[in-house]
């Protein structure tokens, strides 16, 4: 009589843990760069912030076996850190061109300005000119006389 071939050894136990929730790992751990995500910070903080925070979720979800929540992670980091890098430099271009018409303007008020006063100071010179100091002077002299006319009353 032949029975065969021994039985192998037993299978897994029913139950259990099996695989972890997020699936086997498609890869490498997702990497968004810890670098980008500090500058994105001084770009446009309140979603720096946000990039920052999922940035760190990355390694934690990864070692608890969650590469699904890892790679939504680094997508959701990198999507905060983009939109802040877009928002910090329109910020910045448009800081530049409001400075660059602030200089303008305050250049064309300094011009009027000196207009103005140069405007003032030939109104002056034509003001002194048109009194004759001949004629002032004997006017004082009339003063005087008068004066003295009236103190001798």
């Amino acid at each position: 009589m032949s029975y065969g071939p021994p039985p192998g050894p037993p299978g897994p136990p029913p139950g259990g843990y099996g695989p972890p929730h997020g699936g086997q790992p498609m890869g490498e751990r997702p990497e968004v760069g810890l670098a980008g995500v500090i500058f994105s910070l001084l770009c446009c903080w309140p979603l720096g912030i946000p990039a920052l925070v999922f940035q760190m979720k990355i390694d934690n979800l990864w070692s608890q076996g969650d590469y699904q929540g890892a790679q939504e992670a680094a997508d959701k980091a990198k999507k905060f850190r983009n939109i802040a890098f877009i928002l910090g430099s329109i910020s910045i271009v448009i800081s530049i061109v409001l400075s660059v018409i602030n200089m303008v303007i305050a250049a064309s008020a300094v011009e009027d300005a000196n207009q103005d006063l140069q405007e003032l100071e030939q109104m002056q010179e034509s003001y002194e000119d048109s009194y004759d100091t001949e004629d002032l002077d004997q006017l004082n002299e009339d003063l005087e006389q008068d004066l003295e006319e009236l103190e001798s009353y």
